[in-house]
């Protein structure tokens, strides 16, 4: 096949992600910046209400961000015995959630060194409009020793086994994200570089809701939680928080390989 060609294709389909990438349905998104929402307690601004607990251990501060000037800052360096979120619901998203186009649902979160290794800073996914922690059907947390936990309970988030641990995620923003694509999930967890740490998969996620019609028929919280008795005193901060229903690259890329098939065919 003539190499200028060959260069085309590639060329054009490199381009084609880059557009899907760009073209992603943004749902809704925040970095809990003025004027938008202003410092004080998240609940009551912009949708948020109360989840598990009053969510009394949060509020959104000026004096540290992932970027901008603002974020949610969960402070539980006195309130050790505790569980609290915020919760925000959606509507459905009408049958555009599919294995080629998941829901992404992701947010930057930051873990204090000092932190407790039974502390716990959580992105939890619920199929209902009101859900709150207990009602996780896709989740995953961070610990104050850079333990993850995910999967398709509240349980799995706070009281499974680890299923990744790197102490080098504390005291760094990394991002986790929740992907729904109709029928399974996945979860992974990013670094400060956007680099891929650790991912894994579920064969089944009940959040149909999502992909349904209705309004405000599903949820997220972000909160923190606890894993056990000993060390649960800590400190952590989630910012520029993301929905949205975004094609995936790789669909893209294995068209691209078909037609640089076909090409060598001809």
């Amino acid at each position: 096949m003539n190499r200028s060609v060959t260069h085309l294709v590639l060329a054009t389909v490199a381009a084609l992600v880059l557009a899907t990438s760009a073209s992603a349905a943004l749902i809704y998104g925040t970095g809990f910046e003025a004027p938008t929402i202003v410092p004080g307690t998240l609940v009551g601004q912009d949708g948020w209400l109360a989840g598990s607990g009053t969510a009394s251990s949060q509020a959104v501060v000026n004096t540290f961000s992932h970027t901008g000037s603002q974020s949610l800052y969960w402070d539980n360096s006195t309130t050790f015995n505790s569980f609290y979120s915020a919760r925000r619901s959606f509507d459905g998203q009408a049958g555009a959630i599919t294995p080629a186009t998941p829901l992404s649902v992701s947010v930057w979160t930051y873990v204090v060194p000092g932190s407790g290794i039974d502390r716990l800073y959580s992105l939890l996914l619920t199929n209902s409009g009101t859900g709150t922690m207990g009602s996780t059907t896709l989740g995953v947390s961070i610990s104050g020793t850079g333990d993850i936990r995910a999967g398709t309970t509240w349980s799995a988030t706070y009281s499974g086994a680890p299923d990744y641990s790197n102490p080098a995620m504390v005291g760094s923003w990394v991002k986790l994200d929740l992907r729904y694509d109709g029928v399974g999930g996945s979860v992974a967890v990013y670094n400060s570089s956007n680099a891929l740490l650790h991912s894994e998969n579920f064969a089944a996620v009940t959040l149909a809701n999502a992909n349904g019609a209705g309004v405000n028929s599903w949820n997220v919280n972000l909160g923190t939680d606890y894993n056990g008795t000993a060390d649960r005193l800590g400190q952590g901060y989630h910012d520029n928080f993301v929905v949205q229903v975004i094609p995936e690259p790789a669909s893209l890329l294995a068209l691209g390989s078909l037609a640089l098939l076909a090409l060598r065919r001809r």
